[in-house]
């Protein structure tokens, strides 16, 4: 079926190609090439967020090279809109429970990625409605991307999360100095 799921991508027909390496995925397991290639095809049929956790699963093991397609549609996604913009994140690159740039992203097992502290195993993702079973290690690639792109948003979003995280502690004051922060920077 991965034969098929090639000749799928390279004829064009990214939804077949697409579809055919999820089920290539479910039947034999996660090999890296054909994530890659079902990452691709996600890429190619414009789903560029679920892609990024898919490129995560082997991001140790993959060249440069291989990310082409991904690099490629996140820039036509940008251009397309307009101008690439420093100063506002696009929605790939924001979580879909604080709506802020995301940070310390983490990829859950269906794809979506939310900042760390938003995404709440044993509750149901956002985006899609499948129960979040864990919370994965930081997605490194959605990282360095967010920083590099947006550092002053990345710094609000992560003042405004350890602003939550004292408030549950129940640290009112040091929460209120790390939200003003937060407003401060994306000002």
């Amino acid at each position: 079926m991965t034969e098929l799921a090639k000749e799928a991508f390279t004829s064009r027909n990214y939804h077949l190609a697409a579809e055919l390496y999820e089920r290539c995925l479910k039947q034999q397991g996660s090999s890296c090439e054909e994530l890659l290639g079902y990452g691709d095809s996600l890429v190619k049929c414009g789903r560029i967020r679920e892609s990024i956790g898919i490129y995560s699963r082997c991001l140790t093991s993959m060249s440069a090279e291989r990310l082409k397609h991904l690099a490629t549609a996140l820039l036509e996604d940008m251009v397309g809109a307009g101008t690439i913009s420093r100063r506002r994140p696009e929605a790939s690159f924001a979580c879909p429970t604080c709506e802020g740039v995301l940070c310390q992203p983490v990829t859950t097992g269906c794809g979506h990625t939310y900042c760390r502290n938003c995404a709440e195993p044993a509750k149901n993702c956002r985006v899609c409605g499948i129960k979040i079973a864990t919370v994965s290690e930081t997605n490194v690639l959605v990282q360095r991307l967010v920083e590099r792109w947006w550092p002053r948003e990345v710094e609000a979003s992560r003042a405004r999360h350890e602003g939550d995280i004292l408030v549950r502690k129940g640290h009112l004051g040091q929460a209120l100095e790390r939200y003003n922060l937060a407003v401060h920077l994306g000002e």
